[in-house]
């Protein structure tokens, strides 16, 4: 009778375990709640951080988690820092354009709170990670603002300075770059022109002649390449490959490169540091866990990564940002814009266009911010098309733009 007992009280448990699993796993793929145990009572970002990982994309993070504290199991809920409508206009917006793969993240300069995160791909069975923090990306001309920046900031230019060279716009080619030959085809261009319009062969100039390798990595680093970004979310390292030699500094500073790599929340940090007087805050997504008692387990406070640029740098980089956007390659996207219930918002922004391997396909960028009686926004939009272009990504971070700023004074 006894052994008869035990096999019954074994069975009972081994169906309420099987019951348990199934009631996690159900929780979890209905983007509810997810199950974790913590060693200890304590709630750390880190903590936030795996939850956030396994979750994977933006779409099953949980509203819910329910977690062992101190051998009792506890439902505690998420507070996202997100902004509703924004969120939801962005993700209408993707699905009905449609492009092949899109990241968009969205955040508050002044605190490093994510506002908007979206990861989207057109074959939904395609998506099995976050694009928006994925690192793979070729930074293409986004990486003008490193070196933008290390010239105003370490070489005293401004937005005025003037820089001869030869050859078109978008090319990039080793006898304009290495001879420095002045003829009748000379043309002569202000930085802000040239950043306005991503001109490569005077950005590839100044990183071989006036920075050098040590400069560019220097500022590279300051803008969170090469360095893990820390906060509660799994981001990829972004990568910047500064070569030594005069070719390879030009394919750099330029951003005609493969080798330097970026996710879409890097680009969103970068401009956040541009407009927050030069200061990078460190991003996170999740605001509040609490106990259904109301118990706050976790609070997120604001946390500096650090002095990316000088305020004199920064508001120099805001001057050839809106440069971008009045006369250079958003231009078109912008047409129109700063009239109506947006005239005199301060926007600037930066375009960038390469291919890449990692989704395969045309890379678009597009960078930028905009700000209104002293309530910012920097976001990051990057657009991936395998054969046909759908829609520019400095098209959507206008729309976004228009969104946020719709019900603000």
């Amino acid at each position: 009778m006894r052994i008869i007992r035990h096999k019954h009280t074994f069975f009972v448990l081994f169906c309420f375990l099987v019951f348990a699993v199934m009631v996690t796993v159900y929780k979890f793929y209905n983007h509810d709640s997810v199950l974790w145990s913590f060693r200890s009572p304590k709630v750390t970002k880190d903590n936030l951080t795996h939850i956030l990982e396994d979750a994977k994309v933006p779409q099953y993070y949980p509203k819910e988690i329910d977690i062992f504290l101190n051998g009792k199991l506890e439902t505690t809920y998420v507070e996202y820092t997100l902004d509703v409508e924004l969120q939801e206009f962005m993700e209408n917006l993707f699905s009905s354009y449609q492009p092949d793969y899109a990241a968009f993240v969205a955040l508050d300069p002044k605190t490093g709170k994510i506002l908007s995160l979206i990861s989207y791909a057109k074959i939904h069975s395609k998506l099995n990670e976050n694009l928006a923090l994925k690192a793979s990306y070729p930074a293409a001309s986004i990486f003008k603002i490193v070196t933008a920046s290390a010239a105003i900031g370490e070489k005293n230019f401004t937005a005025n300075t003037i820089i001869p060279f030869n050859g078109a716009n978008h090319t990039l080619y080793r006898s304009n770059i290495l001879q420095s030959k002045f003829t009748r085809f000379t043309r002569y261009m202000s930085l802000k022109d040239a950043f306005a319009k991503s001109v490569n062969t005077v950005f590839g100039k100044i990183g071989a002649f006036s920075l050098g390798s040590d400069g560019l990595r220097e500022y590279a680093d300051r803008f969170g390449f090469n360095r893990k970004i820390t906060g509660d979310l799994p981001v990829g390292e972004s990568k910047a490959i500064i070569p030594n030699d005069a070719w390879g500094l030009a394919e750099s500073a330029s951003g005609f490169t493969q080798n330097n790599t970026m996710s879409p929340l890097q680009g969103a940090l970068m401009v956040s540091a541009i407009v927050n007087q030069g200061v990078m805050m460190e991003p996170y997504l999740v605001q509040l866990l609490s106990l259904k008692s109301g118990k706050s387990l976790y609070t997120a406070l604001p946390h500096e990564l650090g002095q990316t640029l000088d305020q004199k740098t920064a508001l120099e980089m805001r001057e050839l940002m809106r440069e971008t956007i009045r006369i250079g390659t958003s231009r078109r996207s912008f047409r129109g814009f700063s009239r109506g219930r947006f005239t005199g918002m301060d926007i600037g922004g930066k375009t960038g266009s390469l291919s890449g391997k990692n989704p395969k396909g045309k890379y678009d960028w597009f960078i930028g911010y905009a700000e209104k009686n002293n309530q910012p926004l920097a976001l990051s939009v990057l657009t991936i098309h395998e054969k046909y272009w759908k829609v520019k990504s400095s098209y959507l971070g206008r729309r976004a733009i228009e969104r946020y700023f719709l019900d603000k004074n």
